[in-house]
């Protein structure tokens, strides 16, 4: 019952919580665009466009959030990783829903066992759900760029034999192609219309993209560029070889994948079977929750777990 009341308590507090920011958003908006309306009719609406211009760069819309974001060391890691996600959000924004779901999912194991090592299980992994659905965005976006990639380079490729410049045959990719090639090249465009140097752009470009194809096309645009050269039929041979690559990486997927399904289900097999028993019998595995020298083997048999794990994925894992 008590764990029922906190829960009801917390989600309370949170809704609360989002009313009362969801209300000064609207507030500091609606002042916001009066003031940009003041400034327009009394002519000092130059100033407000310029620095309309800058990006906004800031990790998060919280001041005090934002500066410790700024002092932290993975908070780079972390923007690079939404960025690759293709996310607007924020690096805050990802932050605060960490220990937002550890709580709830905490509360919810609380409250359906009661033991704190299940609380501090449920906890874990609700945290672990916003990194989660982050990298999976980030892998499902990255394989999408990289099985677009050829197909892109050969619509750039027709477009210069056919007499346009390269920033011209990147928008018609930015044009033809849906996103996300469509979005990278976009802005690969945009930023070398606006003055960037090419070497630049495609710098941007790799550290948005985690594409080992990427270097790739970048090494052979630079040569055709500074050395001279045909850039359409560096561009062929670069997209034969991706699509060489390819074929490589599906022999092996086919040739692992027994491997990796051996892997999965090695691993998910102990959990599952302690979890159908619990469930099935408490009173047999209550042994295993209440005394302390079952934690200790839980916790062998969870780390013995994931180091099997991850020594299987690195033996069925080739690079090319």
């Amino acid at each position: 019952m008590f764990g029922l009341v906190a829960l009801l308590l917390f989600l309370s507090v949170v809704l609360a919580g989002y009313a009362l920011v969801a209300a000064l958003h609207q507030r500091g908006d609606a002042r916001q665009l009066l003031a940009n309306r003041l400034n327009t009719t009394a002519g000092r609406g130059g100033e407000r466009a310029a620095s309309g211009l800058f990006k906004d760069q800031r990790l998060s819309t919280i001041p005090l959030l934002d500066a410790v974001l700024a002092r932290v060391g993975f908070t780079a890691r972390m923007l690079r990783m939404i960025r690759q996600a293709g996310l607007t959000s924020r690096v805050g924004e990802v932050v605060l829903y960490i220990p937002l779901l550890a709580c709830v999912a905490g509360l919810l194991g609380k409250l359906v066992s009661g033991n704190p090592l299940v609380t501090l299980a449920a906890a874990t992994m609700g945290g672990a759900i916003p990194l989660m659905v982050v990298q999976r965005w980030r892998r499902k976006r990255m394989r999408l760029f990289s099985e677009q990639l050829p197909d892109a380079l050969d619509l750039v490729r027709a477009a210069l034999q056919a007499g346009h410049g390269f920033m011209t045959a990147l928008n018609v990719v930015a044009d033809e192609f849906p996103d996300p090639i469509a979005q990278e090249f976009r802005t690969v465009a945009e930023e070398m219309r606006l003055g960037l140097p090419i070497r630049d752009a495609l710098d941007r470009l790799r550290a948005r993209v985690d594409d080992p194809n990427v270097p790739i096309l970048i090494v052979g645009i630079l040569v055709a560029q500074e050395v001279g050269g045909n850039l359409a039929e560096v561009l062929d041979n670069t997209t034969y070889t991706i699509r060489e690559r390819f074929k490589i990486l599906r022999d092996i997927q086919v040739m692992t994948a027994q491997g990796r399904l051996s892997g999965s289900v090695l691993t998910a097999l102990p959990i599952l079977v302690g979890l159908f028993m619990y469930f099935l019998n408490p009173v047999y595995f209550a042994p295993m929750l209440e005394r302390e020298t079952g934690w200790y083997m839980m916790g062998y048999a969870l780390v013995s777990i994931m180091m099997g794990h991850i020594v299987i994925q690195r033996i069925v894992r080739i690079r090319v």
